[in-house]
């Protein structure tokens, strides 16, 4: 990374570093002295200037990081914040969804389906198309980071083994006269410097594998290596009459190296030693390169990265937007009234799509006409049955009260007041059974007239159950593993009464030899809040669950059967959703949703 300099009168006097410096100090002795001063030349190298007097100094240069690099680096701590935040983000939600009960696992899985299904279309492109990149790069990347490796593992081995034959030529000439000479100061002092000549380490052993000379003696005095030839080169070099062998994984402790070994013959041929090339730096040098090569396929494939992923955002865009458009168009699109046709200019398979629809929008504009045309007609017909029906329960007993009291006022019955009071208190009761079936059908009349604000649901849901707290025999418990404000946007009114109806119905299920629970569980997403409404009664016959919320139908012996058809009405003003699962004799839970506002 950095290269030095150490300069003396003007003159170079050392320099390490791949940097080439001049012999002379002109470049960096032009500005007027100065202790420590930076600078740039043309080479996009950037050298610190150091001196203590006029007469010597120190450089040290580094060559300039590229901007492809350091957007690269930027690319690749880009990577690394995003899937942070994608780590972080799924430990909050698993914290947020998961308690010590396996009801937690239920809530993680019931989540991971909700939001699975609220997946953009957009966004499964856009994960796609970088899933596609993603994976290829690792394939390739993989399968380079493995060339690579075995084509420097080869390179190696290559380099070693011409190194042995280099030396093994080399020593045979020298001692080709003298042969092997004894050890001595002399001869460890030759071989030394036979070893500095060929710049590698070198030792030599005899035809028994017993070493005779090292160029580092001290690792074979402290007992570092074991003073013999390797079991492996000696079986090839001496048994199997090998003329080279190459060791890749020697070791000394942990530190594994290569190491070449070939024999050494005199004039007449024969094996009289074996000559040794450990290659200490192998190992440092291959993992140094490996990791500059993987740091370097990192950035790049950072940057990649980071790329497709813009270009995925503008091909899903692309692709996406008739989509968008078609489905802003269809937002628009309202039953019962004339809807405008959309207009698309092209003659593809969107345009096909387009043409389908707008064929089936003036057929549903015409059959829409005349079935609300046919259901008014229809409901006024049955609710005016229903109101008939409901009023003449109450008309019968007054007509037949007034006919008795005035048989008795005519036949100056002394009795007349004790019957007149016992009766007055009947047409009281019967008027008001009168007033409650007009409030009724008056309230489900007005449901259009609906006052939406932002209000707090849980206090509703829990006003609503104190109406029933006295209610004997029965307990509402509210189960709420939310954190936050539950918020909505809907007729405070409306919801209260939605609530109460609830209760009120599951109470009058309710099995007289059990203890008769309803249990409201609340929990919410991102976007919306789920109320689940369970309890333990008879539960609703299998052939009666299509027409609980159809206006006027009921299954009990009085009441109008507005009911749960003013809680779904209800609901749906709120923006919400309602839907049921019932057994017989297990229970009944209603599943409500709503939007956060």
């Amino acid at each position: 990374k950095y290269s030095i300099a150490f300069y003396k009168d003007g003159r170079l006097e050392s320099q390490s570093g791949k940097y080439t410096y001049k012999l002379s100090s002109d470049e960096f002795s032009k500005a007027p002295f100065r202790k420590m001063f930076f600078f740039k030349d043309s080479l996009q190298y950037t050298h610190l200037v150091y001196s203590s007097d006029a007469s010597k100094f120190v450089v040290v240069s580094k060559e300039q990081v590229s901007d492809i690099v350091r957007l690269a680096t930027l690319s690749f701590f880009f990577l690394v914040f995003i899937i942070f935040s994608i780590t972080l983000y799924t430990l909050i939600w698993l914290l947020k969804n998961i308690d010590e009960s396996w009801g937690g696992w239920f809530n993680i899985n019931r989540s991971l389906m909700i939001n699975a299904n609220k997946i953009l279309y957009k966004t499964r492109i856009q994960f796609s198309i970088v899933l596609s990149v993603v994976a290829t790069l690792l394939i390739v990347g993989w399968v380079t980071y493995f060339y690579i490796r075995k084509e420097y593992s080869d390179q190696q081995q290559d380099f070693i083994k011409e190194k042995v034959r280099t030396v093994q030529q080399s020593y045979e000439k020298r001692i080709l006269s003298s042969g092997i000479p004894d050890p001595s100061d002399r001869a460890i002092n030759d071989f030394n410097q036979f070893a500095d000549v060929n710049a590698t380490h070198l030792n030599l052993f005899d035809v028994n594998g017993k070493l005779l000379f090292s160029s580092l003696p001290k690792i074979y005095d402290l007992g570092v290596v074991s003073p013999r030839l390797g079991s492996k080169a000696f079986i090839h070099l001496s048994m199997l009459q090998g003329s080279e062998f190459i060791n890749p994984s020697e070791k000394i402790g942990s530190f594994v190296y290569s190491s070449a070994y070939a024999p050494i013959r005199n004039a007449k041929n024969q094996t009289i030693a074996y000559i040794g090339v450990p290659y200490y730096a192998n190992e440092a040098d291959y993992q140094n390169k490996i990791g500059v090569f993987i740091n370097t396929l990192i950035n790049i494939y950072a940057l990649v990265f980071v790329a497709i992923g813009i270009l995925a955002v503008f091909l899903a865009n692309q692709i996406t937007s008739p989509l968008t458009f078609i489905q802003d168009s269809i937002k628009k699109t309202k039953l019962g009234q004339r809807n405008q046709p959309i207009v698309w200019s092209r003659h593809d398979e969107i345009g096909s799509l387009i043409k389908e629809y707008n064929k089936m929008i003036a057929a549903l504009e015409e059959s829409a006409i005349k079935l609300a045309r046919s259901e008014r007609e229809s409901a006024w017909r049955e609710m005016a049955k229903q109101v008939a029906h409901e009023i003449k329960n109450p008309l019968t007993p007054l007509k037949l009260g007034v006919q008795l009291l005035e048989k008795s006022w005519k036949e100056k019955d002394p009795n007349f007041e004790k019957k007149f009071e016992r009766f007055n208190k009947s047409f009281v009761e019967q008027i008001d059974s009168l007033s409650t079936i007009a409030s009724e059908f008056s309230n489900f009349a007005k449901m259009p007239d609906t006052k939406l604000e932002k209000l707090l649901l849980l206090p509703v849901i829990e006003q609503a159950r104190n109406v029933f707290t006295n209610t004997l025999n029965a307990e509402i418990l509210i189960i709420n593993t939310s954190s936050i404000d539950l918020i909505v946007l809907g007729d405070k009114d409306q919801l209260l009464r939605t609530f109460n109806n609830l209760f009120k119905n599951a109470i009058e299920a309710a099995r007289v030899d059990t203890e008769f629970v309803i249990k409201v569980k609340v929990f919410n997403d991102r976007d919306r809040v789920y109320i689940e409404v369970e309890d333990n009664g008879k539960g609703i016959d299998e052939s009666l669950r299509s027409k609980i919320f159809v206006p006027n139908f009921t299954t009990k012996s009085s009441g109008t059967g507005l009911g749960l058809a003013f809680v779904k009405q209800a609901v749906e003003n709120a923006g919400g959703t309602i839907e049921f699962k019932s057994m017989s004799d297990v229970g009944t839970t209603f599943y409500l949703s709503f939007p956060l506002s």
